[in-house]
């Protein structure tokens, strides 16, 4: 990792972003010019005349097929390589942003953005995001913060609250991969691992598992809970659920492979026509979601979208991406390298 990027050694990235920004919301001289008189048709929309007809604007921050670090603005798709102090291409493959810094991937950011949470070696550590000082570390994991600061890890099959107050417990947790359909009428016993936490509000999480036993491979769950009873229980034939985001309102809660959860108990798989991904993020007014699947970015529609379930297609080849709002009066920096 490459250190010393700050949003003043950015200066010259912020601003062109700044310009683009201004000129946002104007067509490109190109799409001024008329069809020649011979054209007796419409031509079709170009991808920024789409993303801007459909709102779709922010500053993504994205890590290339060389894990090279790139500001692309929406929607005029203005793409820049994030260079440090030197000069040099900052390097991150997979990565996070919370308070205007990259963090490592595995690193969690809390509501307010000043603490992390990592799990490493079966243990979770917080730590002071501006001083990366380690302020606790207790045993399990995974972990994910709730959204009023409380942290939450899985400890001996049970999901718990720091301090150790049990939210979920073993029992309840098997029942819930009961819901399997696999195991339905498995009657030997099975193991239930919890691979990924992530929460919409102090009541509703999804909780996805990792089911295994004697004779039985690997089964893939993902459970919405409110309290203890279950909202909506999506499976996966494929491989776990893994990399749970939650949408910046918190109404939206998506894994890497883009299936989709709600906060009002709904589990919706993504398109079938979707090729297979690595990375989601959510746009700041929650109307899609990111989708990375290498070969490109995939728009995707929410249930807040007037098309829930729309693709649009961004011809960028990337491995990871992050998505923030930009505004007027902001400069649109790329989040600095700690």
């Amino acid at each position: 990792m490459r250190q010393g990027l700050t949003w003043v050694l950015l200066a010259a990235v912020g601003v062109l972003v700044a310009l683009a920004l201004a000129d946002a919301l104007r067509p490109s001289p190109e799409e001024e010019r008329e069809a020649p008189a011979t054209d007796t048709g419409t031509p079709p929309p170009t991808l920024r005349e789409t993303l801007r007809a459909e709102g779709v604007a922010g500053l993504v921050l994205y890590s290339d097929q060389d894990c090279i670090l790139h500001s692309l603005l929406l929607p005029r798709m203005g793409d820049d390589v994030v260079r440090d102090e030197g000069g040099a291409d900052v390097f991150h493959c997979r990565f996070g942003v919370a308070g205007g810094r990259i963090i490592e991937e595995d690193e969690i950011p809390s509501p307010d953005e000043t603490l992390l949470a990592r799990c490493r070696k079966g243990h979770v550590e917080v730590l002071d995001l501006a001083s990366r000082k380690s302020l606790s570390r207790d045993r399990g994991c995974p972990a994910a913060w709730r959204p009023d600061g409380g942290l939450t890890y899985v400890r001996n099959g049970r999901v718990l609250l720091g301090g150790g107050l049990v939210l979920l417990s073993r029992r309840e947790l098997r029942v819930a991969a009961r819901a399997h359909p696999n195991l339905s009428t498995y009657e030997a016993s099975f193991d239930v691992d919890v691979t990924d936490l992530a929460w919409f509000d102090e009541t509703n999480v999804v909780v996805a598992m990792e089911i295994s036993g004697r004779f039985l491979e690997p089964q893939f769950l993902a459970v919405v809970f409110r309290d203890k009873a279950i909202t909506a229980v999506a499976v996966d034939f494929r491989g776990p659920y893994e990399n749970l985001v939650v949408s910046p309102g918190a109404s939206f809660a998506a894994s890497e492979d883009g299936a989709l959860f709600t906060r009002d108990g709904r589990a919706l798989d993504p398109p079938q026509n979707l090729p297979t991904g690595r990375a989601v993020a959510f746009s700041p007014d929650e109307r899609w979601f990111a989708y990375v699947t290498g070969a490109s970015i995939y728009l995707v529609g929410t249930p807040a979208n007037d098309e829930p379930g729309r693709l649009i297609r961004l011809p960028i080849q990337a491995q990871d991406l992050a998505w923030d709002p930009v505004t007027a009066g902001t400069s649109g920096d790329p989040p600095a390298a700690r």
